[in-house]
């Protein structure tokens, strides 16, 4: 049922829209829309990719790409930099204030971005700003803010949390209205930074209908199918995946293991493949839509993620893959890491190994592989317990009454918060300017 229509007018601001790898947004956009908020998508960079999800056509909202280069922006960038001076007079100068003292590169490009998004906000009377990423979208958020009041938010997902200095983050928490994250492990971790805005725990949304039971844990087959999804990066653990799949061969074990995705490491992982005379058990599936990742779950037996934590501090939170697969009712290896024992609970819905070892990885394939029985209890468990967490409509409710509670605000007076101050590694800490 739509729910009571309302008068918010939202602007969501990504780095790629659409992007094939990032679904949740997608989803998070689609179910607000069901639910009569009007939207208005920005993007700091147009997709290169040559796919995308047949549920893209389904978005509603307008998308604006925002120039990224002065040649994209030409005489319109001296024209929206007038009005802003001449709309928000304060605003435009206490913005370059701001960027004199900012520690992070790539300002004059997030300047640029941020006054025509902070130009298009004043247009469209939009009461609200929403972020994906709390590295450089929220830095143009940031600038956007400043410059017309517009206030944002902004949900911080794994990346972008860990790979950035903690003084950012902080600063850029203490402006927005809240800071959403899909985990009780991020909220944590940001927790501690003693940041001023509210820290809220939103899982991702997914559509239980859409992801719907496979069946294929309880099939009988000469070669099972072990399926692993996501982007072709260290933090996925897919090097500890293809041992285990030599470990499993050697060990008598008949199956095949499709991992599909894209990213840097495809060579290196086709060399080790090859290396280990795999190449015709494990198959790199390459970019695959929405579609066609539904029909991979359909035809696996089991799903295994096995993630780690990498040497720069690079982590998953909860990888969207893992509860999609449990919403097929497919049992999932993966490991304990950051917030995922928060949705596979060992022995319950799913197996848990440590990190980066590839015998206790095949053990536990192994395992799943010999006991169908057991693979159909951790199946059913684990779309209940998807179920439970990932509804699309309530999490998408549960952001839209934050939006609610967080009208406008007008610039009052040019003032510094008392608890500004310097931080003692002699980076500035801000916690925020009044308004």
């Amino acid at each position: 049922m739509t729910a009571h229509k309302t008068n918010l007018r939202i602007a969501y601001l990504v780095k790629t829209f659409p992007k094939i790898s990032e679904t949740f947004i997608l989803r998070e956009v689609l179910a607000l829309e069901n639910q009569d908020v009007e939207l208005e998508i920005y993007a700091l960079r147009r997709p290169e990719e040559s796919k995308s999800h047949g549920i893209n056509r389904q978005v509603r909202a307008k998308i604006t790409y925002l120039p990224a280069t002065l040649s994209e922006a030409a005489w319109g960038l001296l024209w929206v930099h007038f009005l802003l001076l001449l709309v928000h007079p304060l605003g435009y100068l206490r913005a370059l204030c701001f960027l004199a003292q900012r520690q992070e590169a790539g300002w004059g490009k997030d300047f640029l971005q941020a006054s025509h998004l902070a130009w298009a906000l004043h247009k469209s009377k939009v009461t609200h700003l929403h972020v994906h990423f709390i590295n450089e979208p929220a830095g143009v958020a940031e600038l956007a803010y400043l410059l017309t009041g517009v206030p944002y938010s902004v949900t911080a997902h794994a990346k972008d949390i860990y790979l950035s200095p903690k003084p950012e983050l902080v600063r850029k928490m203490a402006r927005a209205k809240f800071v959403v994250t899909c985990n009780d492990y991020n909220r944590r971790y940001l927790e501690q930074l003693n940041a001023a805005a509210p820290i809220l725990k939103i899982y991702h949304g997914l559509d239980a209908r859409l992801f719907h039971t496979a069946g294929a844990a309880t099939a009988s087959t000469d070669m099972p199918m072990l399926l692993s999804v996501g982007r072709l990066r260290p933090k996925k653990g897919f090097h500890c995946l293809i041992d285990a799949c030599a470990l499993l061969k050697v060990g008598g074990h008949k199956f095949r293991c499709v991992i599909a995705g894209y990213g840097p490491l495809r060579q290196e992982l086709e060399s080790r493949i090859a290396k280990l005379g795999l190449g015709e058990t494990i198959s790199l599936a390459g970019m695959l839509t929405q579609e066609e990742v539904l029909a991979l779950y359909q035809q696996a037996s089991l799903f295994v993620l096995p993630c780690r934590i990498t040497a720069d501090g690079d982590r998953d939170g909860i990888p969207n893959v893992l509860a999609e697969a449990m919403a097929m009712e497919l049992p999932v290896v993966s490991t304990a890491v950051a917030g995922i024992p928060e949705l596979v609970e060992h022995d319950r819905n799913g197996i848990l190994v440590r990190p980066e070892d590839p015998v206790e990885l095949a053990a536990a394939i192994a395992r799943l592989l010999d006991q169908p029985r057991l693979r159909q209890a951790l199946g059913r468990a684990g779309r209940a317990k998807v179920c439970q967490l990932f509804a699309a409509e309530k999490n998408a409710a549960q952001l839209k009454a934050h939006f609610i509670g967080a009208p406008q605000k007008k610039f009052r007076r040019w003032s510094r918060d008392r608890n500004w101050r310097k931080h003692q590694t002699a980076e500035w800490r801000f916690k925020r300017w009044s308004l």
